[in-house]
């Protein structure tokens, strides 16, 4: 394990991560880190994950630290270290040890001002399976936890505390939510995680209904963060074979854009899972970038809403602002080649309708065109050739009032 630690975070993808335009890293704790749990797992990482929050500090980034497993298993999946089945409520002392493990992990990022400073929300526990749980213990140490980093992490304004939604419905959770958190800061997030690879009843759907739900999650985020805002804490761009269909760089891509533009509506952001994988490019956020899946910077666009290709359109075309590729350039020169071209034409116009008007009845008033219409000069030169004889066209003389 010391190897791994060592090894698979470096300081350069830190920094690479702050100059992709993220925000935040949220880093996954094991509560066996701060309590002896007697399950065997190995402890030693908290020097690493230390370490992670320095770097982080140096290159501009907050931290998210994510208490991500409990004792006996909050889920029954291998990311909460177990796969035993759920027991950790079937236990009181798993979740009194889940308590202490949370109260030793604040007094840990108290004790250091760096790791303070850069630590701005809590993950109190990574996807309880509600279902599988007895909820009143469950959310009694949720709403103590959000006491204990409201006291325990002295800041202004203060560290967020993450409640995992548990699989359950916005709705189910609107009658929940105590009404006192959140009236004088933002200090609790409600945390989704939204996947499309879990639910094998969308597993044939083509790529275009995934991005329909990718909309509809968007949507169902923005009409539910006035209630609670909604951190989209995980997701990635695996996809069903039926959806990616043989054309990976350009399905991802928009998978990509898609989430990125639907996620942004739930008022906390969102995180990726993860940043690097061993093998599998559709969860490591860095493979996505080499691979231009995910795009740079982050709100630039290949593809409009509702994921449809753009039509081809040249770059090189007068555009001098708007239009998916503004200021080409040649914008300046083609400017002035088609100003010119429309004023040449403007005065072709203007000269043939000088030339052209005519009137039978001479203007009772003044209009502008007497000023270049031929036939008002020409009457005009006429008269003065004439002297005023009698031969002029009685029907075109001007008005005494004129």
């Amino acid at each position: 394990m010391r190897a791994h630690w060592e090894s698979w975070v470096t300081e350069a993808e830190v920094q690479r991560l702050a100059g992709a335009g993220l925000t935040h890293l949220r880093v996954p704790i094991g509560h066996w880190e701060f309590v002896d749990s007697d399950e065997g797992y190995v402890r030693g990482g908290l020097p690493y994950f230390k370490r992670l929050v320095y770097w982080a500090h140096k290159y501009g980034l907050q931290v998210i630290a994510d208490m991500h497993t409990a004792p006996g298993s909050q889920n029954g999946f291998d990311n909460s270290g177990t796969t035993r089945g759920v027991n950790w409520t079937s236990d009181p002392k798993n979740v009194a040890l889940s308590k202490r493990a949370l109260q030793t992990m604040l007094k840990y990022i108290a004790s250091d001002p760096v790791v303070l400073a850069t630590i701005d929300a809590i993950d109190l526990l990574n996807e309880p399976l509600i279902d599988a749980l007895d909820f009143e213990q469950l959310w009694e140490y949720d709403t103590g936890g959000h006491t204990l980093v409201a006291q325990g992490l002295h800041k202004t304004p203060p560290v967020v505390s993450i409640v995992d939604r548990g699989f359950k419905d916005y709705s189910w959770w609107q009658p929940r939510w105590p009404r006192d958190w959140n009236s004088k800061y933002i200090d609790a997030w409600l945390d989704a995680h939204l996947y499309h690879v879990f639910d094998h009843n969308i597993d044939a759907w083509p790529l275009e209904k995934h991005l329909r739900l990718v909309a509809q999650n968007g949507r169902d985020l923005k009409s539910n963060s006035t209630v609670f805002p909604i951190l989209v804490g995980e997701w990635s761009l695996a996809l069903p074979q039926a959806a990616v269909n043989g054309r990976e760089n350009q399905a991802r891509r928009m998978f990509a854009e898609a989430q990125l533009d639907a996620y942004e509506q739930g008022g906390a952001g969102w995180v990726f899972w993860c940043f690097k994988t061993e093998a599998s490019p559709e969860w490591s956020f860095l493979d996505a970038l080499d691979r231009s899946w995910i795009p740079q910077p982050l709100n630039s666009r290949k593809f409009p809403p509702g994921g449809a290709p753009r039509k081809p359109y040249p770059k090189f075309v007068w555009s001098p602002a708007g239009g998916w590729w503004a200021q080409p350039k040649t914008w300046k020169r083609n400017t002035l080649i088609i100003g010119g071209g429309i004023t040449l034409f403007m005065a072709f116009v203007f000269k043939k309708s000088a030339e052209l008007e005519q009137r039978t009845l001479y203007p009772r008033v003044w209009i502008p065109s007497m000023m270049w219409a031929k036939q008002f000069k020409a009457s005009i030169y006429a008269k003065q050739l004439r002297l005023n004889k009698d031969d002029s066209d009685p029907n075109f003389q001007p008005p005494k009032s004129l």
